[in-house]
């Protein structure tokens, strides 16, 4: 069977290219010089861009050092997430959603990775800017948490699931948040994890689920 998925144009190769040299040159910049000499004319100049360009693929330079996407999620980038639903407690679910949408995940590129892993432990400052994306995206999350809630039939009926799933959305946001900062504050504080152990994704799944599950059983 031939592989009949689109290939990628010339026009996108070149934005390719462009956005990774971007992230290359705030990486570097970051690393090298500090955070507050990584500015966005830095960045530019090092990424040989102007600045008005810079704009077109990031929104700031904490974008551009952490590689955030500055458009909205793709239904592709939720697929996994709501795929996941079937087989998952629905605040796992969430939890999940929650972490794809913030961006922990990386793309392949695993050096680029642990550079990132890198600025954040020295600059734990710079993940303020993940949780935009939640804030930006947050309509069509809600609506994404709807559907995880309504699977299974145990909301499908309720009036209330659009307040419930705002609910859920911000419960497990919040607990994703302080699993991401008592991380970094881990990793700041040791040396790199053991190659065996699990990778920041679950570490932070399993801290914000922990989180949660530990609250709630106090609250209620």
């Amino acid at each position: 069977m031939t592989d009949e998925s689109p290939k990628p144009g010339l026009r996108d190769r070149k934005r390719a290219a462009t956005r990774a040299r971007i992230e290359a040159a705030a990486i570097e910049l970051v690393l090298r010089d500090g955070i507050e000499a990584a500015t966005v004319d830095a960045i530019s100049e090092r990424a040989d861009i102007s600045a008005r360009t810079f704009f077109n693929y990031f929104e700031s330079k904490d974008a551009a050092i952490l590689g955030l996407q500055p458009q909205a999620l793709d239904e592709d980038d939720l697929a996994e997430p709501l795929a996941a639903a079937d087989h998952l407690d629905p605040i796992q679910a969430v939890v999940g959603l929650v972490v794809a949408t913030m961006g922990v995940a990386h793309d392949g590129n695993t050096d680029l990775h642990q550079q990132r892993i890198e600025i954040m432990r020295r600059h734990p400052e710079v993940v303020t800017s993940q949780f935009a994306q939640l804030n930006a995206r947050k309509n069509r999350l809600v609506d994404h948490v709807r559907q995880i809630l309504a699977r299974g039939g145990r909301f499908a009926d309720d009036a209330e699931l659009s307040g419930r799933a705002t609910i859920v959305l911000a419960l497990c946001a919040s607990a994703v948040r302080a699993a991401v900062e008592t991380w970094v504050e881990t990793a700041n504080a040791s040396a790199p994890t053991d190659s065996d152990a699990p990778d920041e994704v679950d570490l932070i799944q399993q801290r914000a689920l922990s989180l949660i599950t530990s609250t709630l059983k106090e609250l209620l």
